[in-house]
């Protein structure tokens, strides 16, 4: 039976074979006799082919790792359905990306950049399908009333997730055959016990960095970071059972659940880093917003006396009152500076679009050369706080990209879209790069609004309770930080309603190495396991009695 998409596509077709046909008739009319039959022969040729057409691009479509629902049986398919699909697949389809880009470092620092060669032109082709379907969703997103008229915006965007999907389900098999973690089992116990030690090192750090930031500005500035070192805890809490169960796996020779579990711990461990690091993020991007502050008070101060000389000359009432916002903005940040503890990076944005505001209503006086100029003086200021933005923002998502949806994920790619062309046209165009730099900015914090609203309703319960208590049971009670893993996207749910670590692959293959509660076969019974079947026979013997009750898939 047909997908949803397959219908709105077909019906284009038909909507177009009628346009065909109405043609053929109206062209027919105006001509004489055998004129007329010519033509609707023709006609009835090009309506054949376009049926033709319609069922050859369908017959031999595949797309693996996505699921679709049948669509209606009359009528043309429901767009809301359709909607929630595309939804559905945009996060499925950055997961995937995100699980590998995190697998493929790991395997790129062991292994180096030309043996992962294969796998990372692979992850660079599925960026770009990803980066394509967001912008395209955000298109729709932008304007609630494209919605109903574009399904097939929505078709685009759910067959370019399956193109990420099947771009990294053709390597999985071959990337795990080339990390080989079961060959690596001991060495790598050792090297991820060792990264979880730094990091429990860098927490009490960590929490020094947010006292000495507490004291230069307020809560409001740094609440992003804020419980970044208790999420680190927890992760590497996580790691550290993980590890632990890792150890008691390979000392009973059972290698291919040794291998999943120190997975998990080294992901566990690797989004302890990222929690952490960004606290130094935020620090540094304080730290340099003000430093800048002062020039940009220098800067507006300059442009209220600009305009203000301008007005004296030709009154404008519109422009005096672009002037009084923008000395209102001035003497608040000087204000709030002056009070001690205040929010750089929002000072600077203010400042910005206030500047931004004189500068459009100084357009029609200034010369283009002058407004270049303008541009380049406050374009360095626009892209550290787009940046800052983005930076902030990227790092709240990926470490909970468990509980964020669709709408944040959308807006930061968006976000780094218009970063990335900033820096593109910045020499040639500076004024175009000072408008891609606000809109990146202002994207940039809404993408993090939208996360933290997603992640305060986040409900881990969502997974399955049996699946959740599987993973406990064959990890040997390693449940500590749980939550945190599941939230953080380092657990998820796989293809088979199993619970386990993400893999490097794509939306039908990353789930792999999920726990699953009452399934038959025995336990560590993995792809990684396959790759070294004397491990498998002696993990199988080991695990005799739990084989019951949970089970590692090796396919999904």
């Amino acid at each position: 039976m047909r997908t949803r998409v397959e219908a709105v596509t077909i019906t284009a077709l038909a909507a177009q074979a009628g346009v065909v046909g109405k043609g053929v008739l109206a062209a027919a009319s105006s001509l004489p006799g055998l004129g007329q039959v010519a033509v609707i022969v023709a006609g009835i040729v090009v309506l054949v082919a376009v049926a033709t057409m319609a069922g050859r691009r369908w017959a031999g479509r595949v797309r693996p790792g996505v699921r679709h629902a049948d669509p209606p049986t009359t009528g043309g398919p429901d767009v809301a359905d359709l909607a929630t699909e595309a939804s559905s697949a945009l996060r499925q389809a950055d997961d995937a990306v995100l699980t590998s880009e995190q697998e493929l470092g790991f395997a790129t620092a062991v292994f180096g950049e030309r043996a992962m060669g294969p796998f990372s032109a692979a992850l660079d082709s599925a960026r770009g399908e990803r980066r394509e379907a967001f912008r395209l969703w955000q298109v729709i997103d932008d304007d609630p009333t494209a919605r109903s008229g574009s399904p097939l915006l929505l078709t685009e965007i759910i067959e370019r997730c399956a193109a990420v999907s099947r771009l990294l389900d053709d390597q999985a098999d071959k990337f795990d055959q080339a990390h080989n973690v079961c060959a690596r089992a001991q060495q790598l116990v050792a090297e991820v016990d060792a990264h979880i030690a730094q990091q429990c090192e860098r927490m009490s750090q960590s929490r020094e960095v947010l006292g000495r930031l507490g004291t230069k500005y307020t809560p409001s500035a740094i609440i992003t970071v804020a419980s970044n070192p208790d999420h680190a805890g927890t992760r590497l809490q996580f790691a550290a059972d993980c590890l632990a169960s890792a150890e008691a796996a390979a000392a009973a020779g059972a290698a291919g659940k040794a291998a999943v579990l120190l997975q998990a711990a080294e992901a566990g461990a690797d989004q302890a880093t990222d929690l952490l690091t960004g606290v130094l993020h935020m620090e540094a991007e304080l730290t340099q917003a003000a430093s800048a502050v002062p020039a940009a008070l220098r800067e507006i101060e300059a442009e209220i006396a600009e305009a203000t000389a301008h007005l004296r000359d030709t009154p404008d009432e519109e422009r005096a009152a672009v002037v009084a916002d923008a000395r209102a903005v001035s003497d608040d940040v000087r204000a709030k500076m002056a009070a001690g503890a205040f929010d750089a990076l929002v000072a600077l944005r203010d400042l910005q679009q206030a500047d931004a505001a004189l500068d459009c209503a100084l357009t029609g006086v200034r010369t283009q050369q002058a407004r270049r100029q303008r541009a380049i003086a406050v374009l360095d200021e626009a892209m550290l706080v787009a940046r800052s933005s983005v930076t902030a923002a990227e790092d709240f998502i990926t470490t909970r990209r468990g509980g964020v949806g669709t709408t944040a994920r959308s807006e930061l790619a968006e976000a780094w879209r218009h970063f990335q062309q900033a820096i593109g046209v910045g020499q040639a165009d500076p004024e175009a790069a000072l408008g891609e730099a606000q809109n990146a900015d202002a994207l940039a914090q809404r993408a993090r609004a939208s996360a933290e609203q997603d992640v305060a309703t986040f409900n881990d319960g969502e997974l399955s309770t049996e699946n959740v208590a599987a993973w406990s049971d064959w990890t040997g009670g390693a449940c500590a930080g749980l939550r945190g893993a599941i939230l953080g996207g380092i657990l998820i749910e796989g293809q088979n309603s199993g619970i386990g670590p993400g893999s490097f692959g794509g939306i039908g293959t990353r789930g792999r190495h999920a726990v699953r509660h009452g399934a038959p076969g025995r336990a560590g019974q993995t792809t990684i396991a396959e790759q070294t079947g004397a491990a498998e026979q002696t993990g199988a013997a080991d695990q005799s009695g739990v084989a019951d009750q949970t089970s590692i898939s090796g396919s999904v």
